[in-house]
């Protein structure tokens, strides 16, 4: 008797771990549904029309190489859903300045105004080279000082060109560059005004879509082989997003050391520029 009343509490002890073990299995089951459901979604903004950084398709899709590098922080980040974005130039930093969205694109540097304003997180997301374009035929340009005596293209009195050059000026007094400024014309215009002649050279970005615009236009226009600055860019936040940029940072670090951030880099630019910065 006391061998079956044995038996029948085993059988039950196996019953109610079962009964436990299944019961751990559905509160698992439900905190994942759960951790799935609350992720909270941000609005995300990214420039539209600034190919490669970020622009639409011909099926009017949303990519480019921040696009990309977005999409990929999203799929790792669990706690955060993407909302993405293409807004229209200046309208980027005002929805950011308004709380609209958590976090904005743009190739943007990091600048002792913005670090005042903004969140920016410890790793970079990219690296923007700043580059003198010439005519395919000159020889005679390869660094900013072979801009002094030559015609440049004038550059925007507010951007970061402009602050390049005349901080060169700065520290060479007796070697100056002429810097005009002027506002409201196109980047192919600009670049067409170096191939025929009109100007010697421009300096820009290479992350402004230099290659489509010479290939359409069919320019004869190129750029020196050394750029004359290297630029980390950053994605930028909100300042109460501070969760957030802890996710990004760790999501940056994991594509670095990927090497999906450099793949990216060869796709949309032609070559790995975070070779530049590590140097």
């Amino acid at each position: 008797m006391k061998k079956i009343i044995k038996t029948v509490a085993a059988l039950s002890l196996v019953g109610v771990l079962a009964a436990c073990s299944n019961t751990q299995a559905e509160v698992a089951e439900d905190s994942e549904k759960s951790a799935e459901v609350e992720a909270k979604t941000v609005n995300v903004a990214v420039e539209a029309g600034a190919k490669p950084l970020s622009f639409e398709d011909d099926n009017g899709e949303l990519t480019g190489y921040e696009v990309e590098v977005l999409q990929e922080i999203d799929e790792i980040v669990e706690e955060y859903d993407f909302n993405l974005e293409a807004v229209e130039g200046d309208s980027v930093q005002i929805g950011l300045d308004a709380g609209k969205y958590a976090l904005i694109g743009g190739g943007l540097y990091k600048t002792p105004e913005r670090e005042e304003k903004y969140l920016f997180p410890e790793e970079i997301n990219g690296v923007s080279l700043i580059n003198i374009y010439v005519s395919e035929d000159d020889t005679s340009i390869t660094s900013l000082d072979d801009l002094v005596g030559k015609n440049v293209v004038p550059s925007s009195p507010n951007g970061g060109i402009y602050n390049l050059l005349t901080t060169y000026n700065q520290e060479h007094p007796d070697t100056q560059i002429t810097v005009n400024t002027a506002e409201g014309a196109s980047l192919a215009d600009r670049f067409l005004a170096v191939d025929s002649g009109e100007y010697d050279a421009i300096v820009l970005p290479n992350n402004l879509g230099f290659d489509e615009i010479k290939e359409t236009l069919n320019l004869k226009v190129k750029a020196v082989e050394e750029p004359v600055k290297i630029n980390p860019t950053y994605f930028v936040l909100g300042k109460d997003q501070t969760d957030l940029k802890e996710k990004l940072d760790e999501a940056l670090v994991e594509l670095k050391e990927e090497g999906k951030l450099s793949e990216l880099s060869i796709k949309w630019y032609g070559e790995d520029t975070f070779t530049y910065y590590e140097e």
